[in-house]
């Protein structure tokens, strides 16, 4: 994986291969148990570290404007060349790292969470945040790139600016827009209609199709764009 220092940074929304699209912890962990219960997919519902929050989402671009993890001139967005450095660093510790100390991050950097498990689902394998009460709709599963992307971003923020743990997480999911390979397959990452591997793709508020950051080779979704 290597941070794309020239990727628009337009406002994303949480995501895996089939995630739910909501800015806040509890509205994903509803929207993951409403699909198992309801039968309509008995697959897990991917999420991210924003998912595991409860920090507003809405300034993730001012917050890495502002720590500088992000450089700003007239439309352009970048990534900044030493966070990128930093975040690099962290995803090629992280991508070697054994399932177990994955989630122990992947919890460090979820100030919400409070308890952390590794599971493999139909060969794809997830580190569940959870709140510790063994309860589905309280369950964020993240999948191991998205883990492995965002948990490195929320330590090199955490190393490198003053923002607030919440926040950091929320940042984290904000930066996978600037991703250009996963950080898991190293596949080039590529644009296409968000969405599940069956079903409706995802929409905007007007019914319009989302597009999405997504892995060719392991069918992960790190970012949907508005």
């Amino acid at each position: 994986m290597q941070p794309n220092g020239g990727r628009p940074g337009g406002e994303s929304r949480p995501g895996g291969d089939g995630g739910t699209e909501s800015s806040d912890g509890a509205g994903a962990a509803r929207d993951a148990s409403s699909d198992r219960a309801s039968g309509s997919d008995d697959r897990p519902t991917p999420a991210t570290l924003a998912d595991a929050t409860a920090a507003d989402g809405e300034a993730v671009l001012a917050d890495l404007i502002d720590a500088g993890a992000v450089d700003a001139g007239g439309d352009d967005v970048a990534l900044a060349a030493d966070f990128g450095r930093r975040w690099q660093a962290e995803i090629e510790t992280l991508r070697e790292a054994e399932p177990a100390d994955l989630a122990a991050a992947t919890l460090a950097a979820a100030p919400a969470a409070s308890a952390v498990e590794t599971t493999t689902d139909r060969d794809r394998t997830y580190v569940v945040l959870s709140e510790g009460a063994d309860e589905p709709a309280g369950e964020v599963w993240i999948r191991r790139p998205v883990a492995v992307a965002e948990t490195a971003a929320a330590r090199a923020l955490g190393a490198t600016t003053d923002l607030a743990p919440a926040r950091r997480a929320v940042a984290a999911h904000g930066l996978s827009v600037f991703l250009d390979s996963c950080p898991v397959c190293n596949a080039d990452l590529a644009e296409r209609k968000a969405g599940g591997c069956c079903g409706p793709p995802r929409t905007d508020a007007e019914g319009h199709p989302l597009r999405a950051l997504v892995c060719p080779d392991c069918r992960t979704q790190f970012a949907a764009f508005e």
